[in-house]
């Protein structure tokens, strides 16, 4: 079990491009990125949660992380949910911080409190 991930940005700042993996975090960022940006070596495999049979009586949580448009999308999927399915509980929340940065304490309650999350990234 992981208690940490270390998020893969590139030396320009940017995300990777590597989805589903992550640093371990014993292993040092640029120590394992090329010239080209690209992690090498120590990436552990991540895979999705397992689908859940049903969503009715669930809580669901609706996450804006910041990206150009993702509050406005999310707002809408809301709003889809409340007037289709209002069987699902839906939380919608923005992430603190900027588009990359960490928000433990939205983190630890979608955790706490989420059957399941949808996480919006905009366009």
């Amino acid at each position: 079990m992981i208690d940490k991930l270390i998020q893969v940005l590139d030396p320009r700042g940017q995300p990777s491009g590597i989805f589903g993996s992550a640093l371990l975090p014993e292993n040092e960022m640029m120590d394992l990125l090329n010239p080209l940006g690209q992690p090498e070596g120590a990436l552990q495999k991540m895979s999705m949660a397992e689908r859940l049979p049903t969503l009715d009586g669930k809580t669901v949580y609706l996450v804006d992380t910041g990206f150009a448009g993702a509050k406005e999308f999310m707002e809408e999927v809301h709003g889809w949910f409340t007037r289709n399915h209002p069987e699902i509980k839906t939380i919608f929340r923005s992430k603190g911080g900027n588009t990359f940065a960490n928000d433990p304490v939205l983190w630890q309650e979608v955790k706490e409190n989420a059957d399941a999350a949808i996480f919006g990234v905009g366009s």
